[in-house]
């Protein structure tokens, strides 16, 4: 592993161009909620769903959606936690992107310095695109081109925040994007519209929206399982109204709540769940894995399913689904 690391010290970001394969195919991992730590008892398990999942699906992407590495107090080894877990894509050498959760810097490290020091490491794509005046830390975004050179997906990473900054109002909870977040990614997403009319988004991130709740409970679409209430902020700073208006987004894929590894479908958008990733180092629950994400060339949609450490698969589903016109 360490002759690895030292052959592909070279690669940065910057030398990583996502495209699809000869195939005209793209895949994406997403792994949520690890909550690893060095010499946590339930860590190693981390690494083996990890590597259970690479070796089965052989992504040519990483997202890891939040809560990855996390702790208690100040004395948790963060970025020796971090170099751990991350060499398994540096000894795979597949790119990964990472969206900060609201755990991820309440041990040693602030997100900018986490965001500084992991941007320096071999095969991450995480920077700052939005820039200190916009809200939150790590907001960017990834294009995947075809065969023919030309950008066909946008891929955001976003930072959903931590918790309420506005509990001296009366609101408890968890954080919500500000509207900088809203503005930046309409703006961007409209300059890529712009240029290049057929392109599609999806976008990672922690935390999620509002209308998750919604799009479960009354949407055209829904398949696999809700286990607990989701825990998304109280209120509703209108992200998934901005997703909805561009009109290219396929969907969101977050984490946050362990016991949920649904996706359901609101508005032609497929809001998703991820798949707890973590190895029952937080709560008791059953196998871990991860949700798996399969781009087409040319197809306003995507695949998807959840790949199991056993290798099971589950709830394979193309999204966004079609709605029947009324006649």
């Amino acid at each position: 592993m360490f002759l690895t690391v030292l052959l592909s010290q070279s690669l940065s970001a910057q030398d990583i161009r996502l495209k699809f394969d000869q195939n005209r195919q793209f895949k994406i991992a997403q792994f949520t909620d690890t909550h690893f730590y060095e010499g946590g008892p339930r860590s190693p398990e981390v690494l083996e769903n990890i590597r259970s999942v690479l070796d089965s699906e052989q992504p040519d992407l990483v997202v890891l959606t939040g809560d990855i590495v996390t702790g208690s107090g100040k004395n948790w080894p963060t970025l020796k936690s971090w170099d751990l877990l991350t060499e398994v894509f540096i000894e795979y050498q597949i790119p990964y992107a990472i969206a900060f959760g609201n755990h991820d810097d309440e041990a040693q490290l602030q997100r900018q310095h986490l965001l500084e020091h992991l941007s320096d490491l071999p095969y991450c794509l995480i920077s700052d695109d939005g820039g200190r005046e916009i809200k939150g830390c790590g907001n960017y975004v990834l294009p995947v081109f075809n065969q023919k050179g030309e950008p066909e997906k946008l891929l955001y990473c976003m930072d959903s925040r931590s918790y309420s900054l506005a509990r001296d109002k009366g609101i408890e909870g968890y954080g919500w994007f500000d509207p900088s977040q809203i503005s930046w990614f309409s703006r961007t997403n409209w300059e890529w519209l712009d240029s290049h009319p057929d392109i599609q988004s999806l976008l990672f991130f922690h935390i999620p929206l509002p209308e998750y709740k919604q799009a479960f409970d009354q949407g055209e679409y829904r398949i696999g399982i809700r286990m607990e209430e989701e825990c998304a902020p109280l209120i509703n700073t209108g992200m998934f109204a901005a997703l909805a208006l561009q009109g290219n987004v396929l969907g969101t894929f977050v984490g946050h709540d362990h016991n949920n590894n649904y996706a359901a479908q609101l508005f032609n958008i497929a809001l998703c769940y991820g798949y707890y990733s973590g190895g029952n180092s937080y709560g008791d629950l059953p196998l871990n894995g991860a949700r798996i994400i399969l781009l087409e060339e040319d197809k306003r949609s995507f695949t998807t399913w959840l790949r199991r450490i056993d290798g099971k698969m589950l709830y394979k589903t193309e999204l966004p689904k079609e709605k029947e016109q009324s006649p």
